[in-house]
């Protein structure tokens, strides 16, 4: 037999019995791992939809959070511009107050002053009025006839403020 002798029926066993393991191989191996590959394919189609569904959430979280961060912001800021008015608002009181309490004082220190130099006049009065009665009594007592001594002594008296009596 040569290499090239043509014999159909031994061709004929060995393309059926091929047809009959590729039948068989294809029942028993290649449908299971089919769905195997269509299993895992399908699988890896979920995570990668999984994965699409948790970037999609994670942008939406993110931009919550940059949202809900922006609020904050502008609450403290507001909240800062608030105390700051407040603050500004309660330091005027205090200083309006503080120069009405400088004022009341000045005012009464003022008024004490006045009554103090009063007392103080009348206290030189009542002195010089003393001196002079004393200088008038000294004079009526060495010159009592003298009529120009007594009318110095009543002018001085009457000046004085003291009443002739």
């Amino acid at each position: 037999m040569d290499m090239f002798d043509f014999y159909i029926p031994e061709k004929i066993f060995v393309a059926l019995s091929l047809l009959i393991l590729v039948f068989v191989l294809k029942r028993i191996f290649w449908e299971p791992v089919i769905r195997i590959i269509d299993d895992r394919r399908k699988g890896v189609d979920d995570m990668l939809q999984s994965a699409n569904d948790a970037q999609r959430l994670i942008d939406k979280m993110e931009q919550q959070r940059a949202h809900q961060e922006s609020y904050l912001e502008r609450q403290a800021s507001e909240r800062m511009m608030e105390a700051r008015n407040r603050a500004g608002r309660e330091y005027e009181r205090i200083i309006n107050e503080a120069k009405v309490k400088a004022h009341k004082i000045v005012a009464a220190g003022e008024e004490a002053a006045g009554r103090e130099y009063q007392q103080v006049m009348v206290k030189s009065r009542e002195a010089i009025i003393s001196l002079a009665l004393g200088a008038a009594s000294i004079l009526v007592e060495s010159s009592m006839d003298s009529e120009k001594n007594r009318e110095l002594i009543e002018a001085m008296l009457k000046r004085a403020g003291v009443g002739h009596g």
